[in-house]
């Protein structure tokens, strides 16, 4: 029987193929967000600047939360994501996102598959902000947060990701699994290195 209680999912390359959610809604909607985002990987602006300005960005073209939720409607999750989730179910073992990404997505996605949490970044519904949740460069905050909420020891959790972002997230967890990394250092700091895009393949290292 797994000792394992939470598994914490990044969304992003994760539970979807995107690398970013935010980016996506930029190419469907034909903005532009470059600028912003090298000021942020500068650490020019911060996390809450980064998601108002690319929210004011969309708002500019007319473009409403009814518009991203239409663009993200039809996204697919990622090769045996709904096998993973309901072999976590029936072990028992707790299900959450946290997640840099976008919440409106994160919920469809949650709600699909059965997930019992929910952690990541929200629009107002008058587009007038972002609501950071989740900060990508300290996603371990909110997972040890859902911890201590849960009652759930560093021993006990597990968490997936793909970038530099969620090593964070590794250091605050018993197992961390690189899954479809997309750099060296999240494949470095991993316990667990998955390429093929198949969330299944998670399922042996966690219930053996």
């Amino acid at each position: 029987m797994t000792g394992y209680k939470l598994v914490a999912f990044d969304m992003d390359g994760v539970l979807v193929e995107m690398k970013s959610s935010w980016r996506y809604i930029h190419e469907c909607f034909g903005t532009d967000n470059s600028e912003t985002r090298k000021a942020y990987l500068n650490d020019e602006i911060s996390s809450q600047e980064y998601m108002d300005k690319d929210i004011a960005m969309w708002k500019s073209i007319g473009k409403t939360v009814h518009d991203i939720e239409a663009v993200f409607e039809n996204v697919p999750v990622m090769k045996g994501a709904h096998e993973c989730m309901h072999a976590l179910k029936a072990e028992g073992i707790k299900t959450a996102i946290v997640s840099g990404g976008l919440g409106i997505l994160a919920r469809r996605i949650a709600g699909e598959m059965g997930m019992d949490y929910v952690i990541a970044n929200e629009i107002n519904e008058n587009m007038e902000k972002g609501i950071l949740n989740v900060s990508p460069k300290n996603k371990d905050i909110p997972l040890k947060n859902l911890a201590r909420k849960l009652r759930v020891e560093k021993e006990e959790i597990v968490s997936v990701g793909n970038s530099k972002y969620d090593v964070k997230m590794f250091k605050v967890s018993g197992m961390g699994i690189a899954f479809n990394p997309c750099d060296d250092i999240v494949v470095a700091d991993a316990d667990v290195v998955i390429k093929e895009k198949d969330l299944s393949l998670i399922l042996p290292y966690i219930l053996e």
